[in-house]
């Protein structure tokens, strides 16, 4: 029977937390919706979880199958949706409870391939809430909030946008005319995702209301820095030949590189210890691949992105490399700093005069009143 909405809803391990989900989904103001829970072989009480949500709720239906990661479980998702559109739900995650409501007014008067929203981050450690450009979507204009749009609209931001496929709504239909999935098996496989979707959406819009909340917990894939890190060269290898079949490569080339290092110094910070030396070497072995040699200038580069960069070719090891690193970004803060200095000097300079003219102009006045004064 067909819904308006399908959640796709991958689940492994999560007892602790799947509740809060659940519940989220539970109290959807928005009814017409159902939610596929893909039990990824956990083996604490998730499933137990899910099966008393799914007999209190007929609309929660269970997928049990063998642990195939976070793709897997999405995909097996994407195969089995009956809903209109595709709304990806993390399950230590939540939603507003008027969160599908508002998705489907805003839909039902858009007709998108892709919705956008904003989220917030929630630190499982702290209980805080945080948010910024980049789950706010504060990145993209907000005269795009009154139609649709497609990438050749906001090229020049195309590396600044939310790549997370969890504050996205999808067309059903856009989704399996393009056949996409989620790389099996795979770390950093919402990267690759969004711009083998993106790039090949005609209408996309932005519904500018926080609907989601992402938990952030020492446990998640986000921040594990295991074997698995490494497959960030795979997944910006397939970018890389999306943006050249989409025929933006050249055009955006400098962005992308830009993008590209942002990327190897995220994984590479997280990686661990003994893994570091090969993550350098694995760069430096792709280096000509993802043409990194190409980078014209650092305008518009933290100094952080920079030194990374140029630390790349000229260390062995990973102490050596963030030796310099550190040694890089102190030379590029100094030299700002240097600048700064010389522009506050200039203008220290410049108030002086000016108030010495002043007090000049006082005094000459003052001379003037008493003169007057006294005849």
């Amino acid at each position: 029977m067909s819904v308006k909405i399908s959640v796709v809803l991958p689940v492994y391990n999560v007892a602790n937390y799947l509740r809060k989900c659940l519940d989220s989904l539970v109290n959807q103001t928005f009814k017409d919706f159902e939610v596929i829970c893909v039990n990824d072989g956990s083996t604490d009480m998730s499933l137990g979880i899910l099966e008393g949500y799914s007999l209190s709720d007929s609309r929660f239906k269970i997928i049990n199958q063998d642990n195939q990661g976070l793709s897997g479980a999405r995909n097996t998702g994407i195969k089995e949706v009956q809903g209109d559109y595709i709304l990806f739900v993390d399950s230590d995650d939540w939603l507003e409870e008027n969160a599908l409501e508002l998705l489907y007014q805003h839909v039902s008067g858009f007709d998108s391939d892709i919705t956008m929203f904003k989220f917030k981050y929630f630190d499982d450690d702290t209980g805080e809430f945080s948010e910024g450009p980049f789950t706010n979507l504060e990145i993209i204009d907000s005269s795009y909030y009154t139609g649709n749009f497609c990438y050749m609209d906001v090229l020049d931001i195309i590396f600044k946008i939310s790549h997370a496929p969890f504050n996205k709504l999808y067309k059903t239909s856009f989704i399996k005319k393009l056949d996409a999935c989620f790389l099996h098996g795979s770390y950093y496989e919402d990267l690759e995702f969004f711009y083998k979707v993106f790039l090949k959406a005609k209408k996309v819009s932005v519904l500018p209301e926080f609907l989601y909340f992402y938990r952030i917990r020492d446990q998640s894939i986000s921040t594990s820095g295991d074997e698995g890190s490494f497959d960030i060269f795979n997944i910006l290898k397939s970018t890389k030949q999306n943006l050249i079949d989409s025929n933006i490569y050249d055009e955006v080339k400098q962005e992308w590189l830009m993008f590209v290092i942002v990327n190897l110094k995220y994984v590479y910070l997280r990686i661990m210890a003994d893994l570091k030396n090969r993550f350098i070497d694995s760069i430096k072995e792709n280096y000509d691949e993802f043409e990194l040699a190409d980078v014209e200038n650092f305008e518009g580069w933290h100094y952080e992105d920079q030194s990374f960069y140029e630390s790349i070719l000229v260390c062995d090891n990973y102490k050596e490399f963030d030796l310099c690193r550190d040694k890089i970004s102190y030379e590029i803060l100094s030299k700002h700093y240097e600048t700064l200095s010389n522009i506050y000097k200039q203008q220290i300079d410049e108030l002086t005069r000016e108030n010495n003219e002043l007090k000049e102009q006082l005094a000459n006045s003052s001379i003037k009143s008493r003169f007057k004064n006294i005849l």
